[in-house]
Parts: structure tokens; C-alpha cells; sequence
């Protein structure tokens, strides 16, 4: 991947992403993304794009309502006939499909015969024809090779998206023969393109969040008390007095020795501003570039300074700017934690006082914490992390200089004294207002130059933070979007059902039903879009193998990131050994990289533990062996404006799998090993009724007539 210089790294993984935003925070909420969302104003193409971006997403009941307005309202076209079918379909089983469910996709076919042919509507005519092959299995009929044959033909001259979406949304509802000649074409491209598109360069992008603009940071300026220019004022006057004390006295005793003791008395001076200078300015500096390294160690605390900054805020702050500084240490010998506490420290009350109120995420400046982390990380590499004090230390030789100037100025006023009488008012005022002078204003003097140096210093970070604003925007410019997350997803189920199949010596000819469930795993990192599902950098995929035998129930550990399949479980079980399936409320309790579920019953323990209440789908067996998928619950990732509990809830248990499973599992623990007698009795009873047309016309009426295009 060609990443900007800076960023070299963060393409890699899990060196990328581990300790990051998930585990420290919570999760990436893209709360400015409009995806999903629709006004009341918003007209149909807008409500139709949403409503393809649900599809797309994963979520079709969402789209299947919004496309089923759309047609009640009058907006009726093949295109959104096509998706509509696919919605009402997508993420269906074939017992899911009732009457009601029917009707919806024969409706949809109707409308696109009410147009003139064109792509949309020949993709329709390709599902309508699978979906006869369908339900023509299901009533026992042999399938004629040549009839499938065509049928595969038909789909394979489809434009490669329109294949992509029927093969995709038809997952759950083809089976038998058919998914198997599917199958045979469709196997590669799932495992070509689950690492299409730079998954691996680019998934990880989408937990990042938008990074927060640099904000110029110097501290705040301490301000000169006004007894400094006081004492500065009243200094200057006592110069002036004694100078005009000098020019009357100059006609009297021995002038010579009044202009020498002045000349030597301003030379002790003007030696001495310059040197005092040089050393309250090198004070100065040495004192802010310590403090920016923690010299000394001051611990900050992880709680709300006030004016309006959330305790929330300061504490993840702190937890990223050490994990970023543990990120970023260098491996090579050095006591690098050490060295790096008070610079730390230092960093965390900074980015809490830079950000506290500009109404930002924390994560969002994740991304800063990084750079400067690894900058402070490339001088201690180097050696040069503590240099400074070498280059900003007063040097002793302005200590003595400053001291010798005013040693001068005190001979200056003595050799004055030594010229007449006339020239003590002179030299008294003129050595102690000029001390006063100097003193107190050159401290007015040095704090005006340093603020100048330090604003310049903060210009020149700031230029340096927003270059490296540019090349990370520039890193995140390809983040892939919700609908392209969710593609990936379910070609890893694809996949995984497959896979699952090939282990298990099975093929889509025997199996009944099939079911796929996903959950975040342990300590992954999440982010959504406002009005999207949950989406994880690792999962726990379940697939269930409903056979005439019994259950085969496959486990493993999917990394989202780099398409990885690891640590297998496996489980089989008759179906008289199934005793409940249901969907409850649990409390989770995350811990060691595990998750715990505490039943709702147990409110102390709840209470006890503050744990998270979610949903989970619980499939028991009679030995009391559980099997179980948490739903997200989307804590601390919602808009309270836009979203409700209950469409949240919707959203988990729709893109968890959980919805469509509990359909079959529950009728499967309700009926036992008669479920696959009843639920092909039903499926063929339901199948004939559509073929004889009682719910419209007839499924199979090839020679149908169709209606004058409008």
C-alpha cells in the first residue's frame, strides 16, 4: 500500500489496530455519515438510495419496508421491483417464506411485467426462475439437467453485480441440486474477491475515526504583575532624575571624572542587560521545554478540570496517550518507560486542555497522540530526546557577564562620586534607578520575547501537525464504506458455509435448512454508521448444518482484517437432544480477552458486576449444554435523536443472524426429529397452493401472459 510518509506502518494489522480505539474507547461511531438517514422531506430517490444502502448493508428487513412504501406510493420501475424482490428474499430461509412473503416477491415480479424489458428486469426473470427450481424441489419434482443448465446460463450472462446480488440475497433460500450448480460457479469468486478491493490494506480504515483538526496550542501567557512595571517605571525615573542631576552638576569640580564614572556605569550596565538577558531567557526556556518533558514528574489525574470538559473525555485521553506511547516504543536497549513517564504525563493534560471543549471524540485525535508519540519515540532513538537542555541552559559565562556588568556599574558611580559633589545626587540616582530599570525591566522585556519565541514554536508545530493532518486524511481517503464491509462479510459466511460442508463430508443435497450467526469477539474493535449495524475487526461465526440426521454446528474465529479462519470448534447433536431456543436479555461482563453472560434473573450480580445488559439467542441442548450469540447493544455508539431502542435492537438481532436463526431453531427444539417431516410437509404444501395460484397467479405458469409495458 502507498502510504504517506509518517504512516508507514499502520496498514499492518493488528500492529495497527491492537490496544486502539475498540478495547480503549468503545468503539468509532461515524455519526456524520448519512447512509441511512432519511427526512420526512427527503424525496424518492433519496428514500430509494437509503433503502439500497440497507440492502447493500446487510440489514433487508430495513430496505424491504422502505422499497414496499415506495411502491404503495405510486414510484413503481423495474429497478426497484429487482431490489425489492431481493429484500424480501435476502436473509430468509425457505420455512421463512410464508403466504405474506410470497405474495410481497410475486407482487414485485408483477411490477417490473408492467415495463418494458431492460436490465432490471431481465435480472427479476432470473430470480423468478430460480426461485420455480426452488420450490419445484420442494414439491419432489426432479429437476431436468438441460432446464438447469439454462438456468445457470441465464445467471451467468447477467451483469457480474446483478450475479453478485442474487447469489448473495438467495443464500439462505437455494438449496439442494440447485445451490450446488450454483456452487460450482460461484465458489471461486467468493474466494477471489473476499480479498478484493485491498481488504487487507483497507478494512481497518473503517474503525478509525475522522481525525480531529490540529488545534494551535501555546500555553497560556503568564501575566507580567503590575508591580514589575512599577518598579520598571519608577527605575526609569530615578535614570532620569539623576540625569538631569548629572547635567547640573557638570559645570562644577572635575567634569572629566563625572563623563567617565557615567560611561563606565552605562558600559556595566548595558553588559549586564545583555547578559541577564541571555539568562532569564535561557531560564525561561529550559523551564517550558522540561515541563513538555515532564521535568518534574507530575502525575495527572483522570478527572474533569472543569469548564465543561467531561471526566470521560480526560479518561480516554489518558488511556490512548498510553497506549500510543507503549505502541510506539523503540526495541532496542534504553529504558524507554522511564524516560518517556513525565513526557507522558505531559501529553495527556495537554491534549486534554487542547480538546477538552472543541467538541470532538476522543479517538478522533488518536491519530495526533500517535504522531507525536512516535516523533518523541525517533528522539529517544536518536539520543537527542533530553538535548535540549544542553542547548537552551543559561551558560555560566552570562552569569559571570551579568554579574561583572553590574560590578562596572557600581565602579561607574563611584569614579562619578570621586568627581565633586555636585555629581552624589547623580550617581545615586543613576545606580539605583538604573538597577531597578534593569532589573525589572528586563523581566518585562524577556517574558514579551519568549511569549514571541513560543508563539513562533506553536506556528511551526502547528504547520508540522497539519502536514501530517494531510497525509493521515490522505491514509483514510479509501475507507471502505458500510455497504462494501457488509459484502465482505457475507462472503466470508459464503465461504464459511462452504468450508463448513467440505469438513463435515456433506453437500447442499443433504442438507434441510442451514444458519449462520456472527458476534463480535472479545475485545474487538467496533464501529458503525449512524442507522447501520455493528461491525467488528474480529468475530465468532456459528454455522448450523441442519441435516436428516441431525445438527452440525461449526465454530471459529474470524479476523475481519486479514480474512483469517482460525481455531476451529465442532458440534453435532440429534435433533431430540435440542430443548430450547430462545432470545434473552444477559448481562456481559468483558474480561481476560473473554466474555461473561450473566442471566437477567440475577439483577444483584448484574448490579454487582455493571455488567452491559444485551440480547442473546440461547440454544440449550437436554444435557444442559448451552450454545449462545450475543447482539451488540451499541453502547455508546448511538444518536439518541434519530435512533430508538427498539430500531437498534432490530438491527442487532437482524445482523447477527439471530432473527432468521431462532425462526428455525425454535421450530426444530418445538417439534424434534419430526421437524423435518413437518417442515417439508409444509414447504410442499405451500409450494403447491402457489403453483395452483391461491395466493395470485400461479408460481410455474411459464406461458403467463404479461402485461402492456406503461
Amino acid at each position: 500500500m502507498n502510504v504517506p510518509h509518517g504512516f508507514q506502518n499502520q496498514a499492518s494489522g493488528e500492529s495497527h489496530v491492537e490496544q486502539q480505539i475498540g478495547a480503549i474507547y468503545g468503539g468509532t461511531f461515524h455519526r456524520h455519515e448519512t447512509t441511512y438517514h432519511i427526512n420526512p422531506s427527503d424525496p424518492p430517490e433519496r428514500r430509494f438510495e437509503v433503502a439500497l444502502n440497507h440492502l447493500r448493508g446487510g440489514t433487508p428487513r430495513m430496505a424491504e419496508t422502505l422499497f414496499q412504501e415506495l411502491l404503495q406510493q405510486g414510484h413503481a420501475s423495474t429497478r426497484l421491483a429487482y431490489h425489492y424482490a431481493l429484500s424480501v428474499l435476502s436473509d430468509r430461509s425457505l420455512n421463512e417464506i410464508s403466504d405474506d412473503v410470497y405474495a410481497r416477491f410475486r407482487m414485485a415480479d408483477l411490477t417490473a411485467r408492467r415495463f418494458a424489458h431492460d436490465e432490471w428486469r431481465g435480472a427479476l426473470s432470473v430470480v423468478w426462475e430460480l426461485m420455480s427450481f426452488v420450490w419445484r424441489q420442494e414439491m419432489g419434482s426432479a429437476l431436468d439437467a438441460a432446464d438447469l443448465a439454462k438456468a445457470m446460463a441465464n445467471l451467468q450472462e447477467l451483469p457480474r453485480d446483478r450475479q453478485n446480488e442474487i447469489t448473495r440475497h438467495l443464500a439462505l433460500v437455494l438449496g439442494g441440486a440447485l445451490q450446488d450448480s450454483v456452487d460450482v460457479v460461484d465458489a471461486q469468486r467468493v474466494r477471489t474477491e473476499r480479498l478484493a478491493h485491498d481488504r487487507v490494506d483497507r478494512a481497518w480504515k473503517f474503525f478509525e475515526p475522522d481525525p480531529a483538526v490540529p488545534r494551535y496550542f501555546v500555553p497560556a501567557r503568564a501575566a507580567i504583575p503590575s508591580a514589575e512595571w512599577v518598579k520598571a517605571g519608577l527605575g526609569g525615573a530615578g535614570v532620569l532624575l539623576g540625569l538631569i542631576a548629572f547635567l547640573s552638576g557638570f559645570g562644577d569640580g572635575r567634569p572629566a571624572a563625572g563623563i567617565a564614572g557615567l560611561l563606565v556605569m552605562a558600559a556595566g550596565f548595558a553588559g549586564a542587560i545583555w547578559a541577564g538577558r541571555e539568562q532569564q531567557l535561557g531560564t525561561m526556556r529550559l523551564v517550558a521545554r522540561d515541563r513538555e518533558h515532564g521535568v518534574p514528574l507530575q502525575f495527572q489525574a483522570a478527572g474533569s478540570p472543569g469548564h465543561w470538559v467531561s471526566s470521560r473525555f480526560v479518561e480516554q485521553i489518558h488511556k490512548l496517550v498510553e497506549a500510543r506511547f507503549w505502541d510506539a516504543r523503540p526495541h532496542t536497549p534504553g529504558s524507554w518507560v522511564n524516560d518517556t513517564r513525565g513526557i507522558c504525563e505531559y501529553y495527556k493534560w495537554r491534549f486534554v486542555t487542547l480538546f477538552g471543549n472543541a467538541q470532538v471524540d476522543a479517538g478522533a485525535v488518536n491519530w495526533l497522540i500517535r504522531w507525536h508519540a512516535r516523533r518523541v519515540a525517533a528522539q529517544w532513538r536518536n539520543g537527542t530526546l533530553f538535548a535540549y537542555r544542553d542547548e537552551v541552559r543559561p551558560s555560566s559565562t552570562s552569569l559571570l557577564v551579568h554579574r561583572t556588568g553590574i560590578a562596572i556599574a557600581v565602579v561607574g558611580a563611584l569614579i562619578m562620586l570621586g568627581g565633586a559633589g555636585s555629581f552624589i545626587g547623580a550617581a545615586l540616582f543613576l545606580g539605583a534607578g538604573g538597577f531597578f530599570a534593569m532589573q525589572h525591566g528586563l523581566r518585562i522585556m524577556v517574558s514579551h520575547q519568549f511569549q514571541a519565541e513560543e508563539n513562533e514554536r506553536g506556528s511551526r508545530l502547528l504547520k508540522e501537525e497539519e502536514q501530517a493532518f494531510v497525509e493521515w486524511s490522505q491514509v483514510l481517503a479509501d475507507r471502505p464504506d458500510d455497504a462494501e464491509m457488509a459484502w465482505w462479510l457475507d462472503l466470508d459466511k459464503s465461504h464459511l458455509k462452504t468450508e463448513a460442508l467440505r469438513r463435515c463430508a456433506l453437500t447442499n443435497r443433504d442438507l434441510v435448512a442451514h444458519v449462520v450467526l456472527t458476534e463480535g469477539a472479545a475485545n474487538a474493535h467496533r464501529a458503525r454508521v449512524l442507522g447501520g449495524p455493528m461491525r467488528y475487526s474480529r468475530y465468532v461465526i456459528l454455522v448450523f448444518l441442519l441435516t436428516h440426521s441431525g445438527v452440525r454446528e461449526i465454530e471459529v474465529d474470524l479476523d475481519f482484517l486479514k480474512a483469517d479462519v482460525h481455531d476451529e470448534r465442532r458440534t453435532s447433536f440429534r435433533y431430540d437432544a435440542l430443548s430450547a431456543a430462545r432470545v434473552a436479555e444477559v448481562g456481559v461482563r468483558y474480561a481476560d480477552g473473554w466474555h461473561y453472560q450473566i442471566l437477567n434473573g440475577d439483577n444483584a450480580v448484574l448490579q454487582q458486576t455493571q455488567s452491559v445488559r444485551k440480547r442473546a439467542f440461547r440454544l440449550t441442548l437436554v444435557s444442559g449444554e448451552q450454545i449462545s450469540v450475543v447482539a451488540e447493544g451499541f453502547e455508546g455508539l448511538t444518536d439518541e435523536s434519530v435512533e430508538n431502542e427498539a430500531m437498534l435492537q432490530r438491527l442487532a438481532l437482524e445482523s447477527s443472524g439471530i432473527a432468521g436463526a431462532l425462526h428455525v431453531l425454535e421450530a426444530v427444539s418445538a417439534e424434534g426429529r419430526d421437524w423435518i417431516v413437518r417442515e417439508q410437509e409444509r414447504r410442499r404444501r405451500r409450494s403447491e397452493d402457489w403453483r395452483r395460484g391461491e395466493h395470485g397467479p400461479g408460481l410455474l405458469d411459464a406461458d403467463e401472459p404479461e402485461p402492456a409495458p406503461e
